[in-house]
């Protein structure tokens, strides 16, 4: 008597999927545990690139830090990305501000 083994392609492509996906929902909801353990104080980052088309894609991140007197911290982080393709008048600015308080 052979027995034939139970092996499925599609449950292993799914858990992988399933897994991949999970992994990437939560790390995109995640607060950098770092960024809170920066002193107080103001912080602004700024990169920029073009890519092979032309498109120049330039990121500023302003990052404020505070501490209260109870020791709570609080960080406001205002981030602005702005995108011009090559060519007149189609430039496009995102902004997006946020704020972090440690209990």
């Amino acid at each position: 008597m052979t027995h034939a083994p139970n092996f499925d392609v599609a449950r292993p492509a799914w858990t992988l999927l399933l897994a991949a996906t999970t992994l990437v929902g939560l790390s995109g909801c995640a607060v950098d545990h770092r960024s809170m353990m920066r002193p107080p104080g103001s912080y602004q980052t700024t990169e920029s690139n073009t890519d092979a088309q032309g498109t120049t894609t330039e990121r500023k991140v302003n990052t404020d830090v505070t501490v209260d007197n109870k020791g709570r911290r609080r960080q406001s982080t205002t981030s602005e990305t702005s995108r011009d393709p090559r060519g007149l008048m189609n430039k496009t600015t995102t902004k997006k501000s946020t704020t972090t308080t440690e209990e």
